[in-house]
């Protein structure tokens, strides 16, 4: 009896192991560079700045700390306040990108890559600049972090914007002067 119930165990195991090979592989194939951009922009600006942020009020105290939501954040719902308010914001910007890039009725995808990218690179400047001041260091300053995500805001967004044109930009040729436009 043993032995077949260890029987019916490999074999829902092994259905369980297909089954999970089966949706990876699904998923690699579906998988695009946004996919990839909405993920890092998830972990840097959402986690990753959310949690040092965080852990940086926690060793230094809430003044080190240049962002007065956070710091009421911190002092109101302590450390997972933070992480989990950060992680609120940064899923709700996402999903709002996701919106407007869905009800557009123009192409957006290179559009919305340069948005991701931005807010991932600002995301990674704002952990650099966490884990600076957790070190002992002078970060750069907030101000000089905030201009410089907001111009690759704009950088990139335009940058992805001339992408999306140049793409849906119908290619015509006139063949009566054997030129193509």
């Amino acid at each position: 009896m043993s032995g077949n119930l260890e029987n019916i165990q490999n074999g829902y195991l092994s259905e369980i192991a297909e089954i999970l090979k089966l949706a990876s592989i699904l998923v690699i194939r579906k998988l695009n560079v946004q996919h990839v951009l909405y993920v890092a922009a998830l972990l840097t600006f959402g986690l990753g700045d959310g949690f040092t942020g965080a852990y940086m009020m926690k060793e230094l105290g809430i003044g080190i700390e240049s962002n007065p939501v956070a710091r009421h954040v911190f002092m109101t719902y302590g450390f997972g306040g933070v992480v989990a308010a950060k992680l609120w914001f940064t899923m709700a910007l996402l999903f709002i990108t996701y919106i407007i890039q869905m009800k557009s009725h123009e192409k957006m995808y290179w559009t919305i890559n340069g948005f991701l990218i931005a807010l991932t690179v600002g995301g990674l400047m704002a952990v650099n600049a966490n884990l600076t001041a957790i070190a002992g260091n002078i970060p750069h300053a907030p101000s000089e972090v905030i201009f410089i995500y907001i111009s690759m805001v704009l950088i990139f967004t335009e940058i992805g914007s001339i992408v999306d044109r140049w793409i849906e930009k119908p290619t015509v040729v006139d063949y009566g002067n054997n030129t193509m436009n």
